[in-house]
């Protein structure tokens, strides 16, 4: 009778066993569901979530009261620059470093946008002037729609695009613009998007707790719609509920369900080395 000599997981020797053969000791390395996520995890990572569905609702909203002239545009102008403004100071002064020399830039920045904003809202206000309003607002929602399902939320996952994201954004922006009276209210629109969708998510990751900026936009978004619809303002409130707790719980509940299976057969995973080095002089 001859004896087999051990299998070993190793592939530079040539051993008395099929090449898909594996002995029991090869399952034991089997690990399933290796990081469940907490209910906390769950609460902070939707309050990402619900951060940028408020922020489309308080757009839509501006929009809204752009186009029935409940306000002057002056206002909103004002309003949103001195937002934009203290933002702007708390990003470069306290949470960045080398303001005096971004400084500069950012006001290069700002004024080509006020320049060639001004120049091009007559023509972004009849770009789709054509096109009936019920397309446009079937447009406006889905780019929506796009805006929030590959906006960053901060998870590594291949459906993240900003550009798309970003660009989803400001065409629905240009499309609501044909709607106003004016060219200066399609101004007004426009940078009223690029505050909300292009800066404010930075300030956003800078500032890391979400609580400081839900909890007031999300109020505004109350008031300002309850001023204007009731019932919309019980839809809102009920779909940030059930974003913020509904989704969250019923993701904890049904993890025990999930089964991602882990174990000597996957891919090796090579840490970079400069994450590595950053975590060692935490």
């Amino acid at each position: 009778m001859v004896v087999k000599k051990p299998w070993r997981k190793i592939l530079y020797e040539n051993q008395p066993y099929p090449d898909n053969y594996t002995d029991d000791s090869f399952l034991r390395d089997l690990r399933t569901n290796i990081k469940p996520v907490s209910m906390s995890e769950a609460l902070w990572g939707a309050t990402l979530l619900l951060e940028e569905f408020c922020t489309v609702v308080a757009f839509v909203l501006v929009y809204v009261y752009l186009y029935n002239e409940w306000t002057q545009p002056e206002s909103i102008f004002t309003v949103s620059s001195i937002f934009t403004a203290l933002g702007f100071i708390l990003y470069r002064f306290v949470y960045t470093k080398d303001a005096q020399v971004n400084l500069g830039h950012d006001l290069r920045t700002l004024l080509i946008f006020m320049v060639f904003g001004h120049l091009f809202s007559p023509v972004l206000h009849t770009l789709t002037d054509t096109v009936s309003t019920d397309t446009i607002y079937t447009m406006t929602f889905f780019m929506m729609v796009i805006h929030l399902i590959f906006f960053d939320y901060g998870v590594s996952a291949a459906i993240v695009s900003n550009s798309l994201s970003l660009s989803a954004a400001i065409f629905a922006s240009i499309c609501l613009a044909s709607r106003l009276s004016s060219a200066y209210h399609s101004f007004i629109l426009i940078t009223v998007a690029v505050e909300l969708f292009v800066l404010f998510p930075f300030f956003r990751n800078k500032i890391k707790k979400s609580l400081y900026v839900i909890g007031p936009l999300f109020l505004c978004d109350v008031y300002f719609l309850m001023s204007s619809s009731v019932l919309f303002m019980i839809v809102f409130i009920l779909t940030g509920v059930f974003i913020n707790i509904g989704c969250p719980v019923l993701f904890v509940r049904y993890q025990k369900y999930k089964s991602n299976i882990y174990g000597p057969w996957d891919e090796a995973i090579v840490d970079d080395a400069d994450v590595i080095n950053s975590e060692h002089n935490k």
